[in-house]
Parts: structure tokens; C-alpha cells; sequence
């Protein structure tokens, strides 16, 4: 399929347009498109579902990738209907930033998603290059994107500095669960407080499985919640 996208324009368009109709049908938890394909998944068992999971973020990254190839207003516009919403892991050897950095500086506000997804794991030395991926993907204002961001990085100072040209970020997931090494500190989660004037729709944190914040942490997060008026859930909790 990149192939063949990477040859012609029309034939991307073509295979995009078939692409999305093969969205509605498999994914109906993303595209929720009818009611029928919804009840559907309802009924799948758990390991049905975290394989259409799976398969999705195949598909985005697949998307992405053709995008990438074909820098164009109408594959752009075929990516946009193609994907419901964009979930994706930015790894190690990923080359879908590009193609998802092209895509956020060219769609127009009113054809974004309703959500994206973002994903930074890996050790110290993958986390820095995932960063330094975000720093491109959000280099400038981007209007309207509806973000939930999920970290296991302690390097609070720069990611808060990307977010800055997110300001409808929804839910921030900086849980320490099995990742000890990333735990939150008391110095570390001051400038994710400071941060959080750029973060004025933010409904959703989630801190837990961070025992090193401990008293002093506590305190310094509380001073800053006000910051963020709209914050429904907070995850604190720590199962030693």
C-alpha cells in the first residue's frame, strides 16, 4: 500500500477512501459510526477487543505513513476521515512524527480529531529522542487539539515547555508504575505545577505509583491546582 501510494496521488486517494470505509467496519469502538457496529464490539471478549486495539494503532501508524510519502492536500484530507481518532506510540524507531507533524500543521482546526493519543515510554536515552520528537510535532500553537498524553519520564522541565503550544490538553497520564527509575520528585513535579496555566482544560492527571513525591510533593502540587479549573480526576494513589 505505501508503495502504491508512493507512486500516485490518485491511487492514495483511492486506497485512503477504502481504507476508511475498512475503519468504520473493524474499529467501530473508535468510529462509533453506527449503533449497530457498536453494540457489536460490546459483545467481543477482552482479548477481541485489546486486538482491535492493537490493530488500530497498526492502522494509524499506516496511515501516517502514507502521508509521509504523499505530502498532499487530498491524501491529507483522506487521513482526517480515515482516522476517528489518533492513538500512537512515538518509539524508538518511529519515522510517523514526520508524517503526524505534517499532518497537525496542515489540517484545518474544524477537521481535527476529537482526541489523539501520545505515548512516551522506553528507557532514559529512547525517552530523549521521544521528546525531541514532540518538541517538532508541537513547535508551534497548534488550535483545538484535544490531547491526552501518557508519560513515564521525570524530565518535567521539557515536556511542560511542549505543552505550552497545547492548550487543550485533556488528560495527562505521568503514572511510575513499573518504571521506578522515572519517579516523580518533589523538584521534578514543580514545573508540571508551574505549567499548569498552560493546561486550562486539563480534566484528567494521573500521578500515581510515585512514592518519592511524598509530603513535600503533595504540597506542591496543591498549590498549583487551582491553575487548572476544570480538573475532574486525580489519581494519587501508591500500593507499596
Amino acid at each position: 500500500l505505501q508503495f502504491t501510494c508512493g507512486c500516485d496521488a490518485r491511487a492514495a486517494q483511492a486506497i485512503f477512501e477504502g481504507l476508511g470505509n475498512l475503519c468504520g467496519n473493524q474499529f467501530p469502538d473508535q468510529s462509533r459510526k453506527t449503533e449497530d457496529s457498536c453494540v457489536q464490539f460490546s459483545l467481543l471478549d477482552e482479548s477481541a477487543k485489546e486486538k482491535s486495539a492493537k490493530s488500530y494503532k497498526q492502522f494509524v501508524l499506516l496511515c501516517l505513513d502514507i502521508l509521509n510519502e504523499r505530502k498532499e492536500p487530498d491524501v491529507l484530507q483522506a487521513v482526517s476521515r480515515a482516522l476517528p481518532v489518533i492513538i500512537m506510540d512515538l518509539n524508538k524507531h518511529s519515522k510517523q512524527p514526520a508524517g503526524l507533524k505534517y499532518y497537525l500543521e496542515n489540517i484545518q482546526s474544524l477537521n481535527l480529531q476529537d482526541r489523539m493519543l501520545l505515548s512516551v515510554n522506553g528507557n532514559f536515552f529512547e525517552q530523549n529522542k521521544q521528546i525531541k520528537d514532540m518538541e517538532q510535532i508541537f513547535a508551534s500553537p497548534i488550535h483545538g487539539l484535544r490531547l491526552d498524553l501518557k508519560l513515564q519520564s521525570n524530565q518535567t522541565s521539557r515536556f511542560v515547555s511542549v505543552l505550552k503550544n497545547v492548550h487543550s490538553l485533556r488528560a495527562l497520564y505521568l503514572s511510575g508504575r513499573g518504571h521506578f527509575f522515572s519517579s516523580l520528585t518533589p523538584s521534578s513535579v514543580r514545573p508540571l505545577v508551574q505549567g499548569f496555566i498552560h493546561m486550562p482544560l486539563l480534566e484528567e492527571l494521573d500521578l500515581s505509583w510515585n512514592p518519592a513525591l511524598l509530603d513535600a510533593g503533595m504540597e506542591v502540587l496543591h498549590a498549583g491546582l487551582s491553575s487548572v479549573p476544570h480538573l475532574a480526576v486525580l489519581r494519587l494513589s501508591y500500593d507499596a
